[in-house]
């Protein structure tokens, strides 16, 4: 079981007192659900308290930031003075820790301290695992959930959801010498999804008729484990990860099939919180218009997959 905890950050500083589970294997982030068909020698995770260092962030003007302060001063927050936000670290590239295995990094931590920053509020992190994130900000354990969550009719009609603040669609991964060439060509082979994704969704329906064997794993970051280890032949997961896991490692996987459907990613709140909601989309204008999201995303896709969504 994952053991919940709080990171501080304010503007650039980022002082962290976390409690989370800490997978045993390489990545530092196990999976406790298993795929059926897959070995079962990723380790049990453990729970354990990190202490991080300083971690650098893009972030507003400060003359941008004052420009806010009267719109956002009836802001209520959970916690006076702070925006708590819901995420799961261990999706790469948009939450993740650093290689001191305890500094929360990426996209999404960017983009929430940005906001944070450009509220004038501090920032508290809240480590969740995935399958309990939306349960989370619906009973008040964080004000919203900045967690590459992709805006559906279903999730539109349970909370509210912030416009777009980054482009995505799902895309079959595998490795650059693998047979597999579409997604028709699935068939007698096998592919990873994190579970109670998106992508998760498609496969359910589409697996048997694919004839795909589906694996499920609580971590993206165990897809890719195991398609490195040969437990599985493909990844099916969202693009804004696989521009992480191709621009690192484009040498061993190419995409092979994408989703002409776009989902794009929002932020989520709680159903009925409009004048928070109200702030953060006015926010993300701001720091799109201004730039600061797109030198975010430049910096973790290696492209800017904000342009045009505001």
């Amino acid at each position: 079981m994952k053991i919940r905890g709080g990171i501080i950050m304010k503007k650039k500083t980022v002082g962290i007192m976390l409690s989370l589970s800490m997978a045993m294997s390489l990545m530092a982030c196990g999976s406790s659900t298993q795929p059926a068909a897959a070995p079962a020698d990723t380790a049990e995770p453990a729970a354990t308290t990190q202490a991080a260092s300083t971690a650098e962030t893009t972030a507003p003007s400060t003359e941008a930031a004052a420009d806010t302060a009267a719109s956002t001063a009836d802001v209520t927050t959970i916690k006076d003075g702070t925006l708590m936000v819901g995420v799961e670290i261990g999706y790469p590239p948009m939450e993740y820790f650093d290689t001191d295995g305890a500094t929360p990094i990426g996209f999404d931590v960017e983009v929430a301290n940005a906001l944070a920053d450009y509220l004038g509020l501090e920032l508290e992190l809240v480590d969740t695992s995935w399958d309990g994130i939306f349960a989370g900000v619906d009973t008040g354990k964080y004000d919203c959930i900045i967690s590459c969550v992709s805006i559906t009719d279903e999730r539109k009609g349970q909370f509210n959801l912030t416009k777009p603040y980054v482009s995505n669609h799902t895309v079959l991964i595998v490795p650059n010498d693998s047979e597999i060439d579409s997604m028709e060509a699935l068939n007698g082979h096998s592919t990873a999804v994190q579970a109670e994704t998106t992508a998760d969704d498609y496969m359910k329906e589409h697996s048997a008729e694919l004839g795909a064997e589906l694996f499920q794993y609580d971590k993206v970051i165990n897809c890719f484990d195991d398609l490195k280890a040969g437990r599985t032949d493909s990844v099916f997961t969202d693009s804004v990860v696989a521009a992480y896991y191709l621009g690192d490692e484009a040498s061993n996987y190419k995409t092979v099939w994408e989703n002409d459907e776009l989902e794009p990613i929002g932020i989520c709140l709680k159903k009925g919180n409009d004048g928070l909601s109200q702030a953060i989309d006015d926010a993300l204008d701001a720091l799109s218009a201004d730039g600061t999201l797109g030198t975010i995303a430049e910096k973790y896709f290696g492209t800017d997959l904000t342009a045009g969504l505001r």
